[in-house]
C-alpha cells in the first residue's frame, strides 16, 4: 500500500518537547500551511489537535479531495509537540518545515515508525464473540470528538472544497456550514441510534467554530 505520492504507507510519529506553546501556536498560524486560527480552541488537558496541509503546486496533479489535502496531524501540549503521519516522507516533510519555522524553540526527542504488516502482526488476534461487541459509551464519545474534530478540518465539497473551519470566516460560508449541521442533524433523526454506534453531534461543531 502506498500513499497518493508514491510512498509506502507507514504509521510514523515524532516527538518534540518545548517551552514556549503560545509562541509556536502563532508562528504556525501565521504560516498558513497549519489548521490554527483565533477559533481554535484546546481541549481540557491543554492540547490543541490541528492539522499541516499539502501546499506544493505540483500536488494538484495527485489523486486528491476536492480542496487542501492533510498530510499531518500535530498535537500541540503545554511542553510537547507530538506529529502523525501516514508515510516517512511526509513524516519528515512535515518536521523539516516545523524546524524551518520553529528554530530551536523545539527539540526533536525521537521518532518512531511502524509499517502496515508490523502493526498487524502486533495486533492481538481475537476470538470470534458469539454475540457483537459494543465499544464502552466512554469510547464511543472519544471517537466521535475525534471524528468531529476532523470533519472540521476536512475538505468539504459542498463547501466548495473548503473546511467547515474555512468557510466560517465569511458570512456566506457560516450560513452554509450551519445548514449542513441541520441537514446532518435531520439524516441522525431520522436514523435509529443502536447501542455503540457512532452519531456524532454535529451540534457541538458550532462551539468549536463560534457559530453559537
Amino acid at each position: 500500500m502506498v500513499t497518493p505520492e508514491g510512498d509506502a504507507l507507514v504509521f510514523t510519529n515524532a516527538h518534540y518537547q518545548h517551552t514556549a506553546p503560545d509562541e509556536i501556536r502563532q508562528i504556525l498560524k501565521k504560516a498558513g500551511d497549519f489548521s490554527i486560527d483565533d477559533d481554535l480552541e484546546p481541549e481540557p488537558d491543554g492540547s490543541l489537535h490541528f492539522a499541516w496541509f499539502e501546499t506544493r503546486p505540483e500536488a494538484r496533479s495527485l489523486h486528491a479531495p476536492i480542496g487542501r489535502r492533510v498530510l499531518a496531524n500535530l498535537t500541540l501540549n503545554p511542553t510537547t509537540l507530538e506529529v502523525e503521519a501516514m508515510s516517512q516522507q511526509r513524516l519528515d516533510n512535515c518536521c523539516q518545515r516545523l524546524e524551518q519555522l520553529l528554530g530551536d524553540r523545539i527539540h526533536l526527542v525521537g521518532t518512531k515508525a511502524k509499517s502496515v504488516s508490523q502493526a498487524l502482526r502486533e495486533s492481538k488476534p481475537r476470538p470470534e464473540p458469539r454475540e457483537p461487541v459494543m465499544p464502552p459509551p466512554e469510547v464511543v464519545v472519544e471517537l466521535e470528538e475525534k471524528m468531529l474534530r476532523q470533519w472540521i478540518d476536512d475538505s468539504i465539497p459542498a463547501l466548495g472544497g473548503l473546511t467547515p473551519r474555512e468557510a466560517v470566516k465569511t458570512p456566506e460560508g457560516r450560513q452554509r456550514v450551519l445548514e449542513l449541521i441541520d441537514e446532518v442533524e435531520q439524516m441522525q433523526k431520522k436514523m435509529r441510534k443502536a447501542p455503540g454506534v457512532f452519531a456524532p453531534d454535529y451540534r457541538k461543531v458550532k462551539k468549536m467554530l463560534g457559530l453559537e
